[in-house]
């Protein structure tokens, strides 16, 4: 076990909540602490733009935290004050993650060229950007965790200059040793079977970007879903996931993107499923109609509807939500399965996410 400060994303709120802070705000008696409210609330308003500056930031003593907050203001820092944010910052880190696992040949050659993203979930931002074939995108991991069995599966070298080499391994050490693991994104792949070089690089960009805090692309709010960065894990559940069997008539496919974000939970699934879509007479009266709900190509749920009500708004089309429970046979059917549009045959799949599937034909409203 080892214990390290490490301050996270949330630690302004964090901050804010203290109790301790709090006490000394309101305190007139603290030691090494101002009698002056005024004096008092401007340094704590110095030590929160500190903690700010530094989120993500890890460090192995407390010596090295307290350096990095408090040095740099001007009057020094009440005792009080430095122990509340130490107080916060500290992680006792019990078990170092894993290293990732290699994925299967088939996944790569799926994926075949691509532009990959690493994050640092600390304050979710993007420390390196790079190209690569295969597992390409754990090298620099593997490299700094020493995990040297994985490193021999890679079909090259990285080409950084030594610097850059060294600040990325650096950066991934810190962040396993905070407890935490690095996050692998795949922003743009199988370049090698795009003519449009111009293209791809826009991609690659436009899904890098879009991983960053506060980042508004047009490109993503208009819809662009096919340039969003993907999290490697979902890819090679994608790619390594056997096919859904042949889907039952009638039934009702939905795209719900959400349903793939880390951390999702099945009652969110399950409410974002559940609509509002423009629902036609022929599913509204199909009884306990098979509702399959799907994201990245992969399904993730399997329902029943047992009902439909209407969503007034005005102006617009009629559209409904439907009330279902899980059916446990489609699931193990269906959930954790690859579904593709050739499968209902389609192209690509609608971007209003409404699939319904009434017949062998191709489906229609």
């Amino acid at each position: 076990m080892a214990t390290v400060w490490t301050i996270p994303i949330d630690i302004t709120s964090r901050w804010l909540d203290s109790a301790e802070v709090q006490a000394f705000l309101a305190s007139n008696d603290l030691d090494n602490a101002s009698p002056d409210p005024l004096v008092r609330f401007a340094q704590f308003s110095d030590v929160t733009k500190s903690l700010q500056r530094n989120i993500g930031h890890t460090y192995s003593s407390v010596q090295g935290a307290a350096t990095a907050l408090f040095d740099g203001i001007d009057g020094g820092v009440p005792v009080a004050l430095k122990l509340a944010a130490l107080r916060l910052i500290l992680r006792e880190v019990y078990q170092t993650r894993r290293a990732p696992e290699p994925f299967p040949k088939r996944v790569g050659d799926e994926l075949g060229s691509y532009v990959y993203a690493l994050l640092d979930p600390r304050n979710r931002s993007v420390f390196y950007v790079g190209k690569g074939r295969g597992t390409r995108v754990y090298g620099y991991v593997w490299e700094a965790l020493a995990v040297d069995e994985h490193r021999k599966t890679l079909e090259d070298s990285e080409k950084d200059a030594p610097e850059v080499t060294a600040a990325t391994i650096a950066r991934i050490r810190e962040i396993y040793d905070s407890g935490h693991e690095v996050e692998h994104y795949i922003v743009a792949h199988r370049l090698n079977a795009t003519g449009d070089v111009a293209e791809a690089i826009s991609d690659g960009l436009i899904g890098a970007l879009g991983l960053l805090e506060g980042s508004v692309l047009t490109n993503l709010a208009a819809g662009a879903g096919e340039h969003r960065a993907v999290p490697v894990d979902d890819l090679v559940l994608q790619y390594a996931a056997e096919p859904v069997p042949n889907l039952p008539t009638p039934c009702v496919l939905l795209e719900v993107p959400r349903a793939a974000e880390r951390g999702v939970t099945p009652d969110d699934i399950y409410e974002r499923a559940r609509g509002p879509w423009a629902a036609g007479a022929a599913v509204r009266n199909s009884e306990n109609i098979p509702v399959i709900v799907f994201a990245d190509n992969i399904v993730r749920a399997a329902y029943r509807a047992k009902s439909w009500s209407g969503v007034a708004r005005p102006g617009d089309a009629q559209l409904w939500k439907f009330t279902g429970d899980l059916d446990p046979d489609l699931e193990a059917q269906f959930v954790n399965k690859r579904i593709v549009p050739a499968q209902v045959n389609l192209k690509k799949w609608p971007s209003h996410g409404w699939v319904p599937h009434l017949t062998q034909a191709r489906p229609g409203r």
